[in-house]
């Protein structure tokens, strides 16, 4: 005798289904991106083990290998994402096209040193990339792209603001200059945040900006 389980008709999928599964998937994955960024953040390249993003996302590794094919893909997906938090904080949401160029850079150094990034587990995080972007080709090229982009970005708002003053600079220096600044602030105050705030910190890169026009 067949049982009413097994000549029960199976419920097909349907079309607004596949949507909410495609889009809990993206939800898991974004949430094991960002548990790696803050196991990096917290532990570093070497520490941020499968074990310890696994805790921190509170899933089993079985999760991580169904979303990810290794570690190293984990790790090249957290790097993008974080390229891509860089972008959107520094260019995408405050470099309009009809902005002044000299609003533009001051709000550039602000979000340098605002809430939003000027923080010592976001930080911790580029610094925890640091260590092994240099032995990764993949994160290599990314870093690679993610630098030529601010140079030509910070580049082009040097020369506009020289043009705007009648001034002639060296805005390819003055934009090297102002970044190496601006990470070697990142770098010593995530060693000691007690040695400096981040409004000292675009004070000093607002002063080297207008030294450059004297």
């Amino acid at each position: 005798m067949t049982s009413m389980e097994s000549t029960r008709p199976k419920r097909k999928r349907t079309a607004a289904a596949e949507p909410r599964a495609r889009e809990a998937a993206d939800v898991r994955r974004k949430s094991l991106i960002q548990a790696a960024m803050r196991s990096i953040a917290k532990y570093g390249y070497a520490g941020a083990t499968i074990e310890k993003i696994c805790g921190e996302a509170q899933v089993s590794r079985g999760l991580i290998n169904h979303h990810f094919q290794s570690k190293d893909e984990l790790i090249r997906q957290a790097y993008r994402e974080l390229c891509e938090e860089w972008t959107f904080q520094t260019r995408d949401m405050i470099l309009g096209a009809d902005r002044d160029p000299e609003d533009k850079l001051q709000s550039i150094i602000r979000a340098s040193f605002g809430p939003a990034l000027f923080k010592h587990d976001y930080i911790g995080i580029w610094v925890g990339f640091g260590s092994v972007i240099a032995k990764s080709p993949t994160l290599k090229r990314l870093n690679r792209e993610l630098i030529a982009e601010d140079i030509a970005t910070y580049q082009k708002i040097f020369e506009a603001i020289a043009h705007k003053r009648g001034k002639t600079i060296n805005a390819r220096q003055a934009t090297l200059t102002l970044l190496a600044m601006i990470d070697g602030f990142w770098n010593q105050w995530y060693l000691d945040p007690s040695a400096f705030t981040g409004e000292e910190a675009a004070q000093a890169c607002f002063d080297f900006v207008e030294r450059l026009y004297a």
